[in-house]
C-alpha cells in the first residue's frame, strides 16, 4: 500500500508542476506582452525556460531538503530525456507524419514527409547546439573531482549569462530571425469544433482525476499521514491542495466555451487578466511549483526505500522523464504544427537552461556531492555521447529521421544500463 501511495503522490505532485509551469508561462507571456517587452524576450526565455520550471523547482527542493545529490541525476537525466525522447522522436516522426492543408496529420510516404524525412535547420540559429555541447563537457570537467561547488556554479552562472547575451544578439540579425517561438496555445490549436471538444477534455478529465484524488489523500488517515511525512509539514501540503484546486479552476475557466459548443479563445484567458492579479498568481504559483517540488522530492525519496532502488536512478530516469513531458510534448506539437526548425532552438535552448542556470542555482544554494559517481555521471556522459554527434550536423545543418532512431534508441539503452 506504501508503495501506491509514493508512486500516487509522485504522479501528481509531477502533475502540478507540469501544469503550473504551463500557467507561470502563460501569466509571464502577457504580463510580457503588455509591458511591451520584445518578441525574442517572451519567446526565447519566459516560454523557453517556462518547460524548464519543473526541472528547476525539483531540483532546488532537492537542494533544500537534504539531499542535494539527487540534482546532478535529475538535470543531466532530463537532459538525456530531452534528446532522446524530444529531439530524437521529433526527427523521427518528419519520416512519419504528413500535414495537410486541412491541419490533420496523415501516415505518408517518403516522398510527402515534412522536409523530406530531413530536419533542415540551415536558416536556423545554431548557437544553442554548441552551448548545449560546451555545457556538457564542462560539466564532464568540474564533476570530475567529485563536488560542484560554488565556485563550479559561479563559472556555469556566468556561461549561461553569456549564452542569453548571445542568444540577443544573434536575434538581431535578421537572416537568423526566420520566425518566433510558438506559444503554448498556439501550438497544436485547432479550428475543428470536435478536436477542440476534444482537447478541452484531454486537459479538464486529468485535472479533475488529479483533484478527485488529492481529496481522498487528506480524507483517508492513512493516506494523510503519508502525504504530511513526504511534504515535511503542513506548508507544501498546504499550497499542493491550493495548487490542485487553481489548476482545476484555470482548465474549467479556459476549455468551458470549447466544452459548451460556444468556440474557444485562441489564446489562453490566464495570459489576459490584469497586471495586478497576474503578480498576485505568479507569486502563488511559484510558491506552488515549490511546495510541489518538495512533495517530488520526498515521494522520490520514499519510492527508492521501498522498491530498494538508488534514489539517484529514479532521478535520472522516472523524475527527468516527468518534468521534461513539457520539452518532448512541445518538440512533437512543433513538428506537427510544420515548424520542425524551431525543435532545434526549443530543446537545446531548454538544455542549456537545465545544465548551466539549474546547477548553478542549486550549486549556489548548497555545493551538489557525488557528482562522479553512479547515476549521476551515467547521466552526464550519456548527455555527452548524444550531443557531440549532432556537432558533426553543424556541417550540413541537416539531420535525418535515421539520426532521430538514433538518439531515441540511445535514450533507451540509458535506461537500460542505469537499472542494469
Amino acid at each position: 500500500m506504501a508503495i501506491a501511495i509514493h508512486i500516487g503522490l509522485l504522479i501528481l505532485s509531477v502533475y502540478v508542476i507540469v501544469k503550473s509551469s504551463d500557467s507561470l508561462v502563460d501569466l509571464a507571456s502577457g504580463i510580457g506582452q503588455r509591458a511591451n517587452l520584445s518578441d525574442f524576450f517572451i519567446g526565447s526565455f519566459l516560454v523557453g525556460i517556462g518547460t524548464s520550471l519543473p526541472e528547476l523547482f525539483t531540483s532546488i527542493a532537492a537542494a533544500n531538503s537534504g539531499t542535494p545529490e539527487l540534482v546532478s541525476p535529475n538535470v543531466f537525466g532530463t537532459v538525456v530525456a530531452n534528446l532522446g525522447a524530444g529531439f530524437g522522436l521529433g526527427v523521427l516522426s518528419l519520416f512519419f507524419f504528413v500535414r495537410l492543408d486541412d491541419g490533420h496529420l496523415r501516415v505518408f510516404t517518403r516522398a510527402h514527409a515534412l522536409s523530406n524525412g530531413y530536419l533542415d535547420f540551415s536558416n536556423t540559429n545554431v548557437s544553442p547546439i554548441l552551448f548545449a555541447s560546451l555545457s556538457v563537457l564542462l560539466a564532464v570537467a568540474l564533476c570530475y573531482d567529485g563536488l560542484f561547488d560554488r565556485l563550479d556554479a559561479v563559472i556555469f552562472f556566468i556561461c549561461y549569462v553569456g549564452f542569453m547575451g548571445w542568444q540577443f544578439y544573434q536575434s538581431r540579425q535578421p537572416t537568423l530571425s526566420e520566425t518566433s517561438p510558438p506559444s503554448r496555445k498556439e501550438i497544436g490549436t485547432s479550428k475543428n469544433e470536435h478536436r477542440l471538444r476534444t482537447k478541452a477534455l484531454v486537459e479538464i478529465v486529468p485535472a479533475c482525476s488529479a483533484f478527485i484524488l488529492a481529496v481522498i489523500s487528506v480524507v483517508i488517515p492513512s493516506f494523510r499521514q503519508e502525504l504530511m511525512e513526504v511534504a515535511e509539514g503542513s506548508f507544501a501540503v498546504a499550497f499542493f491542495l491550493v495548487g490542485l484546486i487553481l489548476l482545476l479552476g484555470l482548465q474549467l475557466w479556459d476549455y468551458w466555451p470549447e466544452l459548451t459548443s460556444r468556440g474557444g479563445p485562441e489564446l489562453s484567458n490566464v495570459a489576459s487578466v490584469p497586471v495586478w492579479i497576474g503578480l498576485i498568481l505568479f507569486g502563488v504559483i511559484i510558491a506552488i511549483l515549490y511546495s510541489s517540488g518538495v512533495i517530488v522530492v520526498g515521494s522520490l525519496v520514499k519510492l527508492s526505500e521501498d522498491l530498494g532502488i538508488n534514489s539517484g536512478a529514479l532521478a535520472a530516469s522516472a523524475l527527468a522523464i516527468g518534468t521534461s513531458l513539457p520539452d518532448i510534448v512541445v518538440a512533437l506539437n512543433v513538428v506537427r504544427r510544420g515548424r520542425h526548425k524551431l525543435l532545434v532552438g526549443h530543446i537545446f535552448q531548454s538544455n542549456v537552461f537545465d545544465v548551466f542556470l539549474i546547477m548553478a542555482i542549486c550549486g549556489l544554494i548548497v555545493p551538489l556531492p557525488e557528482v562522479n559517481e553512479g547515476s549521476s555521471i551515467i547521466s552526464i556522459w550519456t548527455a555527452v555521447i548524444l550531443t557531440l554527434p549532432l556537432l558533426l550536423t553543424l556541417r550540413y545543418k541537416k539531420i535525418s529521421g535515421i539520426g532521430g532512431l538514433l538518439l531515441f534508441i540511445g535514450f533507451m539503452v540509458f535506461l537500460f544500463y542505469l537499472y542494469g
